[in-house]
């Protein structure tokens, strides 16, 4: 099966004034041989307040497999936060910055949930279960590493079940161009009330998210696909 590789970026900023929107992530997606998919991202928050890298991954139904987070608040390292989901658990492991020994936990599982690191990128995995033929609430449990909106606290997370609409398949034109989406409503409830996401692709992968309660909008910037066979080019 070959590698399907996808690169690009987000801008974010006021929804009502996009003179001062800014570059917000880079990311690269991957269709893996075994039709896995991996996200690699790079957020940076305005002012560089906050700076996060994810790795994460899911099989081929979209279910988590594992994660990887390191966190910068300002220019404090907050430590590592690693996850392995194996059956109905999630091993959690937990790295702090001041190298004191790693803290270890086990964590409920489940067909049914999903895990949250906070990227734009594949923020729409989420809603991966949700049965588009279902009209009107879902609901999604979410194993997140922040309960704040943010995620900028560095701890094993906080399980969170949210409430999710499908509206639609739907046309929109970002910055990176036209995409066919599929456009999702989130109810997060106190921690950041509805946010619209839409996503695209094989991958899932977000082309825009407006988060209404602070006016706030992230559009795919740049996009670029490529695919890879296993042909073997030269002797290697």
């Amino acid at each position: 099966m070959p590698l399907t590789r996808t690169t690009g970026s987000y801008v974010m900023g006021p929804s009502d004034d996009r003179s001062k929107w800014v570059e917000w992530e880079n990311f690269i997606v991957s269709t893996n041989p075994d039709g896995t998919h991996t996200a690699q991202s790079m957020t940076r928050f305005p002012g560089t307040s906050l700076v996060r890298h994810v790795t994460q991954t899911v099989n081929t139904e979209f279910m988590p497999m594992d994660g990887h987070l390191r966190l910068f608040v300002g220019s404090e390292f907050q430590g590592v936060l690693v996850r392995r989901v194996v059956g109905d658990e999630v091993t959690s492991l937990l790295i702090a910055p001041d190298g004191s020994p790693i803290e270890q936990a086990q964590l409920p599982g489940g067909a049914d949930l999903v895990l949250g690191y906070h990227p734009t990128v594949v923020e729409g995995w989420k809603f991966t279960q949700c049965d588009r033929a279902v009209e009107g609430t879902q609901h999604v449990r979410i194993l997140t590493t922040s309960a704040t909106w943010n995620g900028g606290q560095m701890t094993h997370g906080k399980e969170v079940t949210l409430a999710i609409e499908y509206i639609g398949e739907e046309e929109i034109e970002v910055p990176a161009g036209k995409f066919v989406c599929d456009h999702y409503l989130w109810h997060t409830g106190a921690i950041d009330a509805d946010i619209e996401v839409w996503t695209t692709g094989q991958d899932r992968i977000c082309a825009r998210v407006i988060g209404h309660a602070k006016g706030v909008t992230y559009e795919l910037a740049e996009f670029d696909q490529k695919s890879f066979g296993d042909t073997l080019e030269f002797d290697f």
